[in-house]
């Protein structure tokens, strides 16, 4: 199990992060960024999640939106 940062970014500052956020794959995070996406109700946010400080995942708001439904456990 690794600790991921979940960072809410508007333009280049965070306003929002969850910090030590223990997953089992990068895959796991997904959910958690539709939660945050949700409750930021700003489609010029974006998302940026971090595994030891590098940056694996960084999507826009409204394009997180479009895959809020989307089964993750099945792409491979």
């Amino acid at each position: 199990m690794e600790l991921y940062d979940f960072e809410v970014l508007c333009g280049d500052e965070i306003i929002a992060a969850e910090r030590g956020v223990p997953l089992y794959s990068p895959r796991a995070a997904w959910p958690r960024i539709f939660k945050l996406v949700k409750s930021v109700n700003s489609p010029a946010c974006r998302i940026r999640v971090k595994e030891r400080g590098e940056t694996i995942i960084l999507v826009g708001a409204s394009a997180a939106l479009l895959y809020a439904d989307y089964d993750f456990s099945e792409a491979a």
